[in-house]
């Protein structure tokens, strides 16, 4: 799929509010789990910190409805910097990481909560 394809894919989607498709099609399990495998199965927040927790998901640094075109993409480039796009994490680090984005200063839900569920 080239990235003109998955943008308008991924647009299309957002628009039909159907994002989770993205997250059970064939080509992001193998990239996400392959991402995992690469990192041990380990959130790599938690592990920065000095802890070993088992990662639960991968999480887009980049998230897809911002940039539908970095949703296949394990890096992405900025001011000349290649940086991680897709990071493994825990269901706390990821959720928070969510809740940064959206400003959130206490979640009001427990459990996992964004759209990424499966």
């Amino acid at each position: 799929m080239t990235p003109d394809e998955l943008e308008k894919w991924i647009n299309q989607l957002i628009a039909e509010d159907t994002l989770y498709k993205f997250y059970k099609s064939r080509e992001w399990r193998q990239l996400s789990g392959a991402v995992m495998k690469e990192n041990n199965y380990e959130c790599q927040q938690c592990k920065e910190r000095g802890f070993h927790t088992p990662a639960r998901s991968v999480h887009h640094v980049q998230w897809v409805r911002k940039h539908p075109r970095l949703a296949l993409s394990r890096t992405y480039e900025y001011q000349g910097m290649i940086y991680n796009n897709l990071i493994p994490l825990c269901e706390n680090c990821h959720n928070k990481e969510h809740e940064k984005g959206r400003g959130i200063g206490k979640r009001k839900k427990s459990g996992f909560t964004n759209e990424e569920r499966w």
